[in-house]
């Protein structure tokens, strides 16, 4: 496991560097010791694990070049994959974005929009494999795998045995809650523009403590009804089936049982609102992040011009300095 900028473990910068991104001076040394302790390891297998591989690899020009280094470094790739059902996914990913700050629509815009969206189909998994000649290892991440522990699912899909290690049951990132969303999505919405990544990251670290210190901290975030969850399903159902009988010979509702048939009760505030109790904390908890986040704008250090500080770049979208950059490694 090369070193991490993050105590979890997540490997950003060195994806974002072995796609010859602008990761920052301040990152940089991080991404040359890493790349140099993976050429010098004698170790079998190297993992890295980053979320943002997946919005690196939507552009075309990102994935050759990772793949590219990964070649030079004289290393097998093998891309593994724990595709869910989409609208468990959704659901968790709209709480995972707002809550950092980076998108303040409504769910159900979000949701209609993710199923109409390339990204929410598995099948183009197989062809970047198959392009890049890579092995694709998929496992579904389904209710039966949280049941039984994604961390062992994950070892033991790479070939080692999960009683070899402690805290293997361990979940670490627990979903947040509808107060935690309903707050960051109302305070990014008064300030009415995208915030850099380290003014995004000062304000969800300042609100997971303010929410701490006032033993407001909530989780189950939903924003799915059954209706909803069945009409995204029903978008992706041709889609889903291709991709899991080619890879697991079986049926996606097959493989997912229990997810198709799960039904849901939204508690996003703009769909159940909260009682008056509940509203009232909810009006202070905005009424203190906006002055927060207002002052967090106001700080020339967070609010850098650069591709490593911008949302968008650092999921994979391609900008003017990345082409120079592109031409300036080379490849």
């Amino acid at each position: 496991m090369p070193e991490s900028e993050t105590k979890r473990g997540a490997h950003h910068a060195l994806a974002e560097g072995l796609a010859c991104l602008d990761v920052g001076e301040h990152r940089e040394p991080l991404v040359a010791r890493s790349i140099a302790a993976i050429a010098e390891t004698h170790a079998q297998a190297i993992i890295i694990s980053s979320e943002a591989l997946e919005g690196l690899f939507r552009n075309r020009q990102n994935t050759m070049v990772f793949f590219n280094r990964v070649q030079e470094l004289n290393l097998q790739p093998k891309l593994i994959l724990f595709p869910r059902n989409q609208p468990q996914w959704i659901n968790s990913s709209y709480a995972s974005t707002v809550k950092s700050f980076r998108r303040s629509d409504s769910f159900e815009s979000c949701a209609f929009g993710f199923a109409q969206s390339p990204d929410a189909r598995f099948w183009r998994w197989i062809e970047l494999a198959e392009t890049h000649g890579a092995e694709l290892i998929a496992r579904p991440f389904s209710k039966e795998t949280l049941r039984r522990g994604v961390i062992p699912e994950f070892l033991q899909s790479i070939g080692i045995t999960s009683s070899q290690f402690r805290d293997r049951g361990v979940r670490r990132n627990e979903a947040v809650g509808p107060f935690t969303v309903s707050v960051a999505r109302e305070v990014l919405r008064s300030i009415g523009k995208e915030m850099t990544w380290l003014q995004a990251k000062r304000c969800k670290v300042e609100l997971a403590q303010y929410l701490h210190e006032n033993r407001l901290t909530d989780s189950g975030y939903c924003g799915l009804s059954t209706a909803l969850a069945r009409h995204v399903e029903e978008e992706l159902r041709s889609d889903n089936d291709v991709f899991a009988r080619q890879v697991w010979g079986n049926s996606w509702a097959d493989v997912f049982a229990a997810d198709v048939t799960q039904e849901f009760r939204p508690n996003d505030f703009e769909m159940r609102r909260p009682d008056w109790f509940v509203a009232r904390r909810f009006r202070r908890a905005i009424s203190k992040m906006k002055n927060f986040a207002h002052q967090t704008l106001l700080d020339p250090a967070l609010a850098v011009d650069a591709p490593w500080n911008d949302v968008a770049h650092r999921s994979g979208l391609v900008s003017r300095e990345y082409i120079e950059n592109y031409s300036r490694c080379g490849v």
